[in-house]
């Protein structure tokens, strides 16, 4: 079964960074978000450039679904697609993640072409989300990355903060003493592929709408 979905609506995510054992090493993942950040303040000067082609996705293959993704949706259609998916199961095991050529700024939407310079560069930085139990036993998911794993977050069943509906959320805040920069929201896109967004917890808070870029889990 295909399924042709187009939306055009507003949503969000951000840079997908972390502390290891270090306070070196997380301000180092701090000043490379600040340093991303800045960059996208200029891109959003950028006027949106369409993806080439049409936005289908394929519930029944899964690597179509995430080319399809990066390289035939527009970011508006990205974000549609997040808001349009139901919040399915939660996600296991360890999947591959890809950061999409979204990005928001105050929920503003910068320049297809620039979101695409962005993400493809974070995507250097790991590849990898291991959903498994944490501390105490809990539903639990870490960011692997190049250097190693972060400290991880609890995975819940909550409510997102760019639409208010159900999602499956990860807060990332233990990788930044505490403070809420990378707040996961997961929702099933295929049977084998979760959309998500990664929004600051205190950006997403502003009026003018949230910060941040969209993911995929396959």
């Amino acid at each position: 079964m295909r399924l042709v979905i187009r939306a055009f609506t507003l949503l969000t995510t951000p840079v997908t960074v972390r502390r290891i054992g270090t306070l070196a090493v997380s301000g180092a993942l701090l000043a490379m978000s600040g340093l991303m950040a800045a960059s996208a303040t200029a891109a959003a000067e950028v006027p949106e450039t369409a993806a080439p082609q049409s936005c289908v996705i394929d519930e029944n293959d899964r690597a179509a679904t995430v080319d399809t993704l990066l390289h035939r949706c527009t970011s508006e259609e990205i974000i549609g697609l997040f808001e349009a998916a139901p919040v399915g199961v939660a996600p296991e095991g360890t999947l591959t993640i890809t950061l999409l050529p979204v990005y928001q700024l105050d929920g503003r939407i910068i320049g297809y072409d620039n979101a695409q310079k962005l993400s493809t560069a974070q995507n250097r930085l790991g590849d990898s989300l291991t959903f498994t139990t944490g501390p105490s036993g809990e539903p639990w998911v870490y960011k692997d990355y190049v250097w190693g794993r972060d400290a991880g977050g609890p995975v819940v069943p909550g409510t997102s903060r760019i639409d208010g509906k159900p999602a499956w959320t990860a807060d990332f805040s233990r990788d930044f003493g505490g403070i809420p920069i990378s707040v996961h929201e997961y929702r099933q896109l295929t049977p084998d592929v979760w959309i998500g967004r990664d929004i600051g917890g205190v950006s997403s808070a502003r009026a003018n709408g949230p910060t941040g870029g969209a993911i995929v889990l396959s």
